[in-house]
């Protein structure tokens, strides 16, 4: 039984208040406003995805077809489900790639070999079984449209064209010839004239009817119609997949993740990106909203306002003089600072204006705003501070409440640190801060920046419970200093680049600051008994090159500038919520978010306000107008090659996966009550993780270990927090190793003179091995593509961290593709498995026993025919261990190590168990727990195997169909009684409850014996 899938999403339809998308061959249904789940319905379809969703005109019915099956199930009458299923889905003979509702009991379907057939759905037989026409070619897609008095068929070939025609005609009526490509999709609009056609070319195009002046909808109309090209679209940087037609658009998605919104006249009006660069698959469309779904396994809505850039748009005009610098009040103001350095404060809704002149006895002045941005600061060079303060009643203005002259060294660089103190640089690198008293200010504390080639500060932020104070310099240091010293206690070096970091802020016991250098970091702080414990934990790259600052008290909204564009990024849901062509970040600009009752409900605005061509520009957003709602979260957006679940003991409801794959990102996954699913953690790898390993630290702390492509090794420390009734994974980012390269770590304290390089981009860890040792000490045996066994030391003992190879073993003659290690009684043994089929034993009781290059396996074993790509392992006895493989020969392997007195020399295999007969392509997976054991593979069947106590014996349970393609391993998760928890994965992941009762031995046997 499915507990979860997550895979492609091939079918959406919006159907009333309802979201239905079919994912494999379930059915989900969700509320469109809401997102709330409101049933999911496995196995409509037996062993088939699904591709096609169909209600008929009173959505008392709805046809559901994919593969060779369709079903049709009926509306329920029942308050909390929506559809009530019959048992059994019609099974045709050819693949189906359309279907429509004739009549209230008769629908008729299109197949691949261009077939129509007409089915009775009330008691399932066929009427009728029209062959269309005669062309000998399988069609990529297909239409069928109900015209008054026939049926009207698109057939998209192979061979770049679109042919029209009509059931009760033998030969077509129209042939669209253009494309330079197999068609991929076909829209058709008769109230509009309008046809569209999606192709491998990369291009749409939209083909305009030109008829008499009758009744589109019969055949008198195709008859006679002329059909021609007129828009030739090219918006999408690959395959075009689908497209749909609403009374205003013509919409298409594509594999480049791309959402083109085009007018009638061929305009592309706007281009969105979604479902995190993967391709798109599927989509529908209303009135108001268009929903899509990809390869990511999400599915999202899209308001169709979104193509209109919906924002308001305003430049002001303010004052004499051009302006320099501006920034946005409390009250949703502006504060300007014009040339001749005069502060113009700007009431927005009244358009009036208030001056207020300023002597400077400099021409460089600054302009900064506290966070809660209710106080002004304005200073110059020479030390001549201003402070305006914006009442919070009455009418809107600001009151000068500070005007003095600081006797302080040029100033360079001032910054508020909090919504009280202002901390001010000289050029001798000194840091003042101060404070108000009265309506003067007091130095509070003095500080040393340590030397460095651009000596000013670019952020800075305090926390008055503890005295500390972070700042970052303009050469990408970030530094924390406490009250009691002069020169910091911590020093970052260089963590945000040349540029400096651009904000930072401290949040509960953390730090998090964000630079120029397209990420965020994350510290961690922890005071103790007057000692500070502070070090930098994670960072997170957000794909444009400046990262200004957080827009939310959540920290979830991060703005900055891609280029010429402004951005703002959801970290939530890994997406771009907005751009702007604004020109760049180098001119004065700020923006702010806020919550505003409009019509009875409450939307979320942004403003943005920025300087171009001395001309002040403010744009306002409604984000429910512009921005897409995930309906399901989507994850991976290509193969998942490794995966590891894990219950924390905070909270033992959820489940925890843990999965690296293609698309270069390693997730931490939460799942709750097996339906709740969301990406929490996303780590990045420089290319696809292969595998990853955990190991448990202590109750609430996981080390994790994962490598990949590049022949980079990365170790993370995942700690889960119980925050209210939810648990929260924090990670701390502690080695990114490159096993070949020019990396840090790899030259240790060489100089760049010194160092040889050893740039090899095509050696991969295929494997990884973690073995605990003494003292805090771990060791990783890695498994190469170079054919090298490869041994580091890990110690990790609080914020103590070392990293170093050992050694590396040149033993194989080919790729290495697994290791695995088994404690077997006060020992250790290593496997490692080849593409040849070849497994070798190797005694790790000395660690260091097999660095040397003479050393050799104790026992060598080959098992398949080829490549090993799972492996497991089970001590039955004192003197026996169980080894099950399986691999590209298709075939399970069973045998049995026998071990005399310790003594590994003697080491022999007693026993062998193979069979092939239970799979029809590669298996990936094999788990073994108690006297199961579980396979997978490519072909997605799920086989249960029962294992005789002393393994002599393998008996055939029985076998089931995972909807995940392209399955790379499998995953125990629990056992509870009778029934075993695993978690397949691949294109996707899919949690299945395997029965081992009796009785159901055979419910999902698939006839293979």
């Amino acid at each position: 039984m499915s507990l979860l899938i997550r895979t492609d999403v091939t079918a959406v339809k919006l159907y009333e208040e309802f979201i239905i998308a079919g994912i494999g061959s379930s059915l989900h249904i969700y509320e469109k406003n809401t997102a709330k789940s409101f049933g999911t319905h496995n196995y409509i379809l037996e062993g088939q995805k699904i591709y096609g969703i169909v209600p008929t005109k009173d959505k008392s019915k709805i046809l559901i077809f994919g593969g060779k099956q369709f079903k049709v199930i009926h509306r329920s009458n029942l308050e909390l489900r929506l559809f009530d299923f019959s048992p059994g889905s019609v099974l045709c003979n050819d693949w189906l790639h359309s279907g429509i509702w004739t009549s209230d009991n008769k629908i008729a379907l299109l197949t691949a070999h261009n077939v129509v057939q007409v089915w009775d759905v009330s008691n399932n037989p066929i009427l009728i079984s029209c062959t269309i026409n005669k062309d000998n070619s399988i069609l990529y897609s297909g239409l069928i449209t109900p015209l008054i008095d026939d049926i009207l068929v698109f057939s998209g070939t192979v061979f770049s064209e679109v042919i029209i025609s009509r059931c009760e005609c033998e030969e077509p009526l129209h042939r669209l010839i253009g494309h330079k490509g197999v068609i991929f999709s076909i829209s058709c609009s008769i109230e509009r004239g309008i046809i569209v056609t999606t192709s491998d070319d990369r291009s749409v195009r939209i083909w305009g009817l030109n008829g008499p002046a009758i009744d589109r909808n019969t055949k008198a109309f195709w008859d006679s119609v002329t059909i021609s090209c007129i828009h030739e679209l090219y918006g999408h940087l690959a395959r075009v997949m689908r497209s749909c037609i609403t009374n205003r658009y013509v919409i298409s998605v594509g594999e480049d993740s791309g959402i083109c919104f085009w007018d009638s006249d061929g305009t592309l009006l706007k281009k969105i990106g979604a479902h995190q660069n993967a391709p798109i698959w599927s989509v529908d469309v209303d009135e108001h909203n268009l929903v899509t779904g990809g390869a990511d396994c999400g599915v999202t809505m899209h308001p169709l306002t979104v193509a209109s850039d919906y924002s308001d748009s305003d430049t002001l005009r303010i004052g004499e003089g051009t302006p320099k610098k501006l920034v946005f009040t409390a009250r949703r103001n502006l504060a300007v600072l014009n040339e001749t350095g005069h502060l113009i404060y700007y009431v927005i809704a009244e358009k009036t204006e208030i001056v207020h002149k300023i002597k400077h006895e400099s021409t460089y002045v600054m302009l900064s705003i506290s966070p809660c941005k209710q106080i002004i600061a304005v200073a110059d060079t020479n030390g001549s501070l201003e402070v305006f303060v914006e009442n919070c009643k009455g009418p809107a203005s600001v009151q000068n409440v500070i005007s003095t002259k600081l006797q302080i060294n040029k100033i360079l660089s001032m910054q508020w640190a909090d919504n009280r103190h202002i901390v001010l640089c000289s050029e001798s690198g000194d840091i003042c801060v101060i404070a108000s008293k009265g309506s003067e200010v007091e130095i509070v504390s003095k500080f040393l920046l340590p030397h460095c080639k651009e000596r000013w500060l670019t952020s800075a932020a305090m926390n008055l419970d503890n005295n500390l104070l972070v700042v970052g310099d303009r050469c990408g240091n970030i530094h924390c200093f406490i009250k009691e010293g002069t020169n910091p206690i911590k020093t970052f070096a260089k963590v945000h680049g040349r540029y400096g970091p651009t904000s930072i802020r401290i949040k509960n016991n953390g730090i998090i600051s964000t630079g120029r250098d397209g990420t965020i970091k994350y510290f961690s702080v922890y005071y103790n008994n007057g000692v500070y414990r502070i070090k930098h934990t994670s960072s997170k790259d957000l794909g444009f090159q400046w990262v200004e600052k957080c827009i939310d008290s959540q920290d979830n909204l991060i703005c900055g500038f891609q280029e010429r564009v402004f951005v703002i990024a959801d970290l939530r849901n890994n997406s771009k919520l907005l751009e702007v062509h604004c020109g760049g970040g180098h001119r004065s600009w700020d923006v702010v978010r806020y919550i505003e009752n409009i019509n009875n409900g409450y939307e979320q605005i942004i403003k943005l306000v920025y300087l171009k061509n001395s001309d002040i520009n403010m744009q306002t957003f409604c984000i429910s107008k512009i921005t897409s709602k995930d309906i399901i979260k989507g994850t991976h957006s290509k193969e998942i090659n490794c995966l590891k679940s894990h219950h924390p003991q905070l909270e033992e409801s959820a489940t925890f996966f843990i999965s690296g794959g293609e698309d270069t990102t390693l997730r931490v996954s939460i799942a709750k009550e097996s339906k709740h699913f969301q990406d929490e953690v996303i780590l990045k790898h420089l290319s696809s993780i292969r595998t990853l390993k955990v190991f448990l630290l202590e109750i609430d702390k996981l080390l994790v270990v994962s490598g990949g492509g590049r022949a980079q090794i990365c170790i993370n420390i995942m700690h889960f927090v119980k925050d209210c009734d939810d648990v929260k994974v924090v990670v701390e980012d502690v080695i990114d190793f490159l096993v070949k390269g020019t990396d840090k770590e790899r030259k240790g304290a060489k100089t760049w003179r010194n160092c040889t390089v050893d740039f090899d981009p095509e050696t991969r860890i295929m494997d990884l091995e973690v073995v605990e040792g003494k003292d805090n000490c771990f060791l990783i045996y890695a498994g190469c593509s170079d054919a090298y066994l490869r041994i580091f030391q890990f110690k990790y003992h609080d914020d103590k961290v070392t990293f170093k190879p050992l050694g590396q073993l040149k033993y194989h003659k080919t790729c290495i593709l697994k290791t695995h290690c088994v404690k077997f009684l006060d020992k250790i043994i290593l496997m490692t498995c080849t593409t040849r089929g070849e497994v070798c034993f190797w005694d790790l009781t000395e660690p260091n026993s097999i660095t040397d290059n003479d050393a050799t396996a104790f026992l060598s074993t080959t098992t398949n025919k080829s490549g090993i790509n799972c492996i497991a392992s089970k001590i039955i006895s004192d003197s026996e261990i169980l080894l099950a493989t399986g691999g590209d020969d298709n075939a399970v392997h069973v045998k049995i190590v026998h071990i005399p007195n310790e003594d590994f020399q003697s080491a022999e295999i007693v026993h062998t168990w193979t069979s092939d007969r239970f799979h029809g392509s590669q298996i990936t997976g094999v788990l073994l727990k108690d006297n199961i054991m579980v396979t997978a593979s490519i072909d997605q069947r799920v086989t249960v195997f029962k294992i005789s106590k002393n393994g002599r014996e393998v008996e055939f349970l029985y076998q089931t169909i995972s909807d995940v393609a392209d399955i790379q391993g499998v995953d125990f998760i629990k056992k509870s009684g009778d029934t075993i928890t695993v978690c397949v994965f691949g294109k996707g992941i899919e949690v299945l409850a395997l029965s081992l009762e009796e009785a159901n031995f055979n419910c999902h046997n698939l006839g293979i014996l």
